[in-house]
């Protein structure tokens, strides 16, 4: 147990939530990218053309992107903890990270909040419809993601802490 807590590593747990969320925040962007046409439908209340792109109710339709949330959160915390245990960080700091993560993602941050109003507003530059503009956003919001877990990832290697017990 002593050489569990030892192994317990803040800095590391913090920044994989972080960099967890960015990564899930764009995945949930590059949902909404792909139904595009459905959303821009469903936010000029156009049921018609809604109707006329899927054959899936709405409250199917938005079953289905909380799916895709949670399927992108288990599959980004699975990956967390398999380079966590590559790289001999402890399993203790996946399990901090995977509860820590399903208690952000309960709170709804991923589709609100003002880092999303103002890529909202950015992206909207760009584009006219939800598609385009949520692949603008997904992408960068990803990109960012996987650069901090990445920088973590490397810093945490290069430290004198986590290789002593390699």
């Amino acid at each position: 147990m002593p050489r569990m807590i030892k192994r317990f590593n803040l800095k590391l747990i913090l920044l994989e939530c972080f960099a967890l969320i960015f990564i899930i925040s764009g995945i949930d962007r590059l949902y909404v990218a792909y139904n595009g046409k459905k959303f821009d439908a469903l936010m000029n209340e156009d049921w018609e053309k809604f109707e006329s792109l899927t054959d899936v109710r709405i409250g199917q339709f938005f079953a289905d992107q909380a799916y895709w949330t949670l399927a992108s959160l288990l599959i980004g915390i699975l990956a967390v903890g398999l380079i966590n245990w590559k790289n001999k960080f402890g399993i203790i700091n996946s399990i901090v990270v995977l509860i820590l993560t399903f208690g952000i993602s309960a709170t709804g941050i991923y589709s609100s909040g003002i880092i999303n109003r103002y890529l909202n507003y950015f992206c909207g530059i760009f584009a006219e419809g939800y598609g385009m503009a949520f692949l603008i956003g997904g992408l960068i919001i990803l990109l960012i993601g996987i650069t901090i877990l990445w920088k973590t990832i490397q810093l945490n290697k290069s430290t004198v802490h986590n290789n002593v017990y390699n």
